[in-house]
């Protein structure tokens, strides 16, 4: 028999509104097609996916990091944000469980 698919809940704030949203992994490839589809954002991830043009910039409150950044994830961040520890690319965070119960703010 499935397993059946743990939701994911997680709070977006977008242009000042506030969004709960509920998800579970795998529906979303990452967090920037999540945000792009639920809150149908102008201007989001230009790159698509690449990590290179820091559209998707979000600010990640409770998030347990993976080790290390993937792609060119890194060299962006040092780029456009400096010496900041909550801010990552949304385009390189996957839709799993450790997005539970954490907020989220697109810069």
């Amino acid at each position: 028999m499935p397993q059946p698919f743990n939701k994911i809940c997680l709070t977006v704030f977008y242009s000042s509104e506030e969004y709960k949203i509920q998800t579970y992994a795998g529906e979303y490839r990452d967090l920037k097609c999540l945000i792009e589809d639920r809150l149908f954002t102008d201007d989001f991830g230009q790159c698509g996916g690449m990590g290179r043009c820091g559209t998707c910039i979000v600010r990640i409150e409770g998030f347990e990091k993976a080790s290390g950044f993937m792609r060119n994830e890194a060299t962006t961040l040092l780029r456009l944000a400096p010496g900041i520890d909550d801010i990552r690319l949304a385009c390189q965070i996957p839709v799993d469980d450790r997005l539970s119960n954490v907020i989220i703010t697109v810069m």
